[in-house]
Parts: C-alpha cells; sequence; structure tokens
C-alpha cells in the first residue's frame, strides 16, 4: 500500500496497492503503480502523478519481462 499526497494541500489524496514512486529500476524507469480493480479517479490520479499505472496485473507482469529486465 503507498499513500499519495496531494502537493498543495498535503494531505492524502489516494492509495495505491502497489507503488514504486522511483521506478521499478530506480532513477531509470519510469514510476510505476499497480492499482487492480479501483475506478476512473485513482486512474486519473496516478495519471496526473506521471505514474505507468496498471489495472491488470498480467499487464504489469507484461510490463515488467518486456520492458525492465530483457535478457
Amino acid at each position: 500500500m503507498y499513500e499519495v499526497v496531494d502537493p498543495v494541500s498535503n494531505q492524502p489524496a489516494a492509495v495505491f496497492d502497489l507503488a514504486w514512486p522511483n521506478g521499478l529500476q530506480q532513477g531509470l524507469s519510469d514510476p510505476v503503480a499497480v492499482i487492480p480493480n479501483e475506478g476512473h479517479d485513482l486512474l486519473r490520479i496516478a495519471n496526473d502523478r506521471r505514474y505507468r499505472a496498471f489495472t491488470s496485473i498480467e499487464d504489469f507482469r507484461r510490463y515488467v519481462k518486456t520492458k525492465c529486465w530483457r535478457s
């Protein structure tokens, strides 16, 4: 669980199920959030904060396998 804070009010804005705010490869990839079974509002918050957001675990797994650690 990762709490996202509103930068203006400094109040909690959302909670992502899983998140890597510095990227899966810290400093080398985009911030990533996994938010399955959530509404459009949470996806919008993730996108507004420049997270690569996944609503499907399978899509996230595919991203990791193909984009992050290529062999």
